[in-house]
């Protein structure tokens, strides 16, 4: 092989690994449906689905400071958000 496809296959892989590097992860691999009382919730951030994931995840923050990924599609995440008026998408 000459140095000019030496270069050029050199090049391609550090592109490869670059996209691929910037693809991103869902920063909830698993959620919970487990019910979390609100009067320990501190704080409901929404990240909605987007090129660093396929979906839209709910990261609840409580008063102890413990941080839970919770199911979207929870009967109790749905009536939360609802009722939530500072529950605002976090990009």
């Amino acid at each position: 092989m000459n140095r000019a496809t030496i270069a050029m296959i050199n090049i391609l892989l550090l592109c490869a690994i670059a996209v691929q590097g910037t693809g991103g992860r869902c920063l909830c691999p698993k959620t919970s449906t487990n019910f979390i009382n609100p009067r320990t919730i501190k704080t409901l951030r929404y990240i909605p689905k987007g090129s660093h994931c396929h979906k839209w995840e709910i990261i609840v923050t409580k008063k102890n400071g413990q941080h839970v990924c919770v199911s979207p599609d929870a009967k109790w995440v749905k009536i939360i958000i609802k009722s939530r008026k500072d529950f605002r998408p976090h990009n």
